[in-house]
């Protein structure tokens, strides 16, 4: 109710109230800072709450009504959830190169299975990994390492404990410094969708309608910029939309 009278008083002036939103660990990576950024400096009276957690987090979050909006991969099939597909990430092995080997060559998905994996622990967050639920039981199945921890898993990484199915996203800076390795995953190619996700019942606010075109249109300008590694899979409006 709150909410609804705010966005009545603001039909007539600028733009304010309290938007939630909650992101997976790549989404924030992303735009995150951005996101922040541009609405401090579009939206002054908005007060935007983000809250990073792994995608099975995040739904949980969004389901309880603790945040308005969420990015997410691979939600379940809910009526009570509105979502839709914004872009498409394939999945590369991550790790230290006597794990997965000195080479930029394609790893194919049956000898991925013969090293050591450090995967998310099982349950609503592993989902997320890939669009895959078949291959998912099988990378699962194999795993030495299972954990709920994005810090844990790079830490492993790091220490040379084994390898992971992520995105180049997800370890950028030690991928570019040399500290790791990736190689892409073939026969099949490994994939998962990011989607934006609302609760159907709960109408949106001015707030959160700019606060969603500011998501959508940082998303497309990190994918163009090369940031973002991904396939967009809706047309979202240029960089300069999402700045002030």
């Amino acid at each position: 109710m709150a909410s609804a009278e705010q966005d009545v008083i603001d039909a007539g002036g600028e733009i304010a109230g309290e938007v939630s939103v909650g992101m997976a660990f790549s989404a924030v990576k992303a735009i995150g800072v951005d996101l922040a950024r541009t609405v401090l400096e579009r939206y002054p009276k908005v007060k935007l709450s983000l809250t990073e957690s792994l995608s099975g987090s995040t739904l949980m979050h969004l389901m309880m009504s603790e945040v308005e909006l969420a990015l997410l991969y691979n939600p379940p099939t809910d009526p009570r959830l509105k979502t839709q597909a914004v872009l498409d990430e394939r999945m590369v092995c991550v790790g230290k190169r006597e794990i997965i080997g000195d080479t930029d060559d394609p790893m194919r998905f049956s000898d991925l299975l013969d090293l050591p994996i450090i995967f998310l622990r099982q349950g609503v967050s592993a989902r997320a990994i890939m669009n895959d639920v078949a291959l998912l039981k099988k990378i699962e199945a194999r795993a030495i390492l299972q954990m709920n921890s994005v810090q844990a898993i790079g830490g492993s990484l790091l220490a040379g404990l084994g390898c992971t199915i992520g995105t180049r996203l997800f370890m950028k800076e030690r991928i570019e410094s040399g500290d790791l390795h990736v190689r892409p995953i073939v026969e099949p190619e490994l994939s998962r969708t990011l989607h934006i996700c609302e609760l159907t019942e709960r109408p949106p606010t001015y707030a959160l309608e700019a606060v969603r075109a500011v998501i959508t249109a940082l998303i497309g300008e990190a994918v163009r910029s090369g940031l973002w590694e991904a396939t967009l899979l809706i047309d979202l409006p240029p960089a300069g939309h999402a700045k002030a």
